[in-house]
């Protein structure tokens, strides 16, 4: 998509499918977060937040933020919330300030809630926007959802620094495919080093997957040790890759729980780049031989308990834990796998792969 130049401009799937994400997601981390972190505080932040609203559509993610700061067991806890927007075209910052007030007017806003709206670049206000309401002081969620190429890692690194922060952030690796002879700053800033130059001299099929590798690492380095992947995909075949950061098992099970929702309501297929073969599939048809395979494998190399697998298709695949034990069962029935011991639960039920029968 262009980057587009009116104040308004229409949502397409990729937004429509990453806004159903980020409200599910959002449903869960603004209550857990506000209960656990009820002296710090929580903050929502936004680097790229846009005017509010779409010619076609009425939601956006600072409005999606707001209506979750603002819900009853949420606003109730009485934790400091701060919700900090940050936007690059003054219009659209005035847009989306004008908007916020005039659906949650000031004077009904729990007095815990604080909300910012800054006009100018990202990686030029996001220190002092933050430090200004104290959200240094607690966990940070940062929606880094620029055209692509637009986010600082430094930003990435900052908010890594904080207690229980995460990060969702939009990634076009197009962009540093097309222009990784030419312009090369764009791609310093996003990466935070010159590797990512070698892109130009490998083969085609080799250049996204070398991307995709190098940034998940620059995410576990920044200090996310739970980095997710995936590539969403429309109707017309057009994809886009986000990257999740965290540092919490739960946070990853909550938000592939949104992950898995959301393509029955926005149309989207998903892709897991770590997949060698780059199966897509429907999530409401979903093909779990990428899953069977993967485990096949692990057992290749050693014996694995159920819970093992369960973390491990939790951690490094785009499936869920209540996804392997009907993949493991239907291993078992194939007889490729086999259990080496057996017990109550998961940590007890050991699997290996079965002998190979002669016929």
């Amino acid at each position: 998509m262009a980057v587009p130049t009116d104040i308004l401009w229409e949502r397409d799937l990729h937004t429509a499918a990453k806004h159903t994400l980020l409200r599910r997601y959002q449903s869960a981390w603004f209550p857990i977060m506000a209960r656990r972190f009820r002296e710090d505080g929580i903050t929502f932040f936004d680097g790229f937040a846009g005017p509010g609203k779409y010619t076609n559509a009425q939601e956006s993610s600072p409005l999606i933020a707001m209506e979750q700061a603002l819900r009853s067991d949420v606003a109730g806890l009485r934790t400091p919330i701060r919700l900090v927007f940050i936007e690059a075209d003054r219009r659209r910052a005035e847009h989306l300030d004008n908007l916020l007030n005039a659906r949650h007017q000031q004077s009904i806003r729990p007095p815990d809630l604080v909300v910012g709206v800054h006009h100018g670049k990202c990686g030029d206000l996001y220190e002092q926007a933050i430090a200004e309401v104290g959200g240094w002081s607690g966990p940070v969620f940062a929606n880094l959802d620029g055209w692509g190429v637009d986010t600082d890692y430094k930003i990435v690194q900052r908010v890594a620094q904080q207690q229980s922060s995460e990060v969702l952030v939009t990634f076009q690796d197009q962009f540093f495919i097309r222009f990784a002879d030419g312009d090369q700053e764009a791609g310093e800033r996003v990466f935070g080093h010159s590797e990512w130059r070698q892109v130009d001299q490998l083969a085609t099929a080799a250049k996204t997957p070398f991307l995709l590798d190098l940034y998940r690492q620059g995410l576990h380095t920044a200090g996310f040790p739970h980095v997710l992947t995936f590539e969403m995909i429309d109707e017309g075949g057009h994809s886009l890759h986000l990257f999740f950061g965290t540092t919490s098992d739960v946070a990853v099970r909550k938000f592939k729980d949104g992950l898995w929702e959301v393509d029955g309501v926005s149309g989207q297929r998903f892709r897991d780049p770590r997949d060698p073969d780059q199966m897509s599939f429907d999530i409401l048809r979903p093909d779990f031989t990428p899953l069977a395979n993967g485990i096949v494998e692990l057992l290749g190399g050693r014996d694995y308990s159920m819970a093992q697998l369960c973390k491990h298709a939790l951690l490094e695949t785009i499936y869920k834990e209540t996804h392997v034990k009907p993949v493991v069962d239907s291993l078992l029935e194939q007889r490729r796998v086999e259990l080496a011991h057996t017990g109550r639960s998961y940590e007890d039920r050991v699997l290996r792969l079965a002998e190979q029968s002669l016929f």
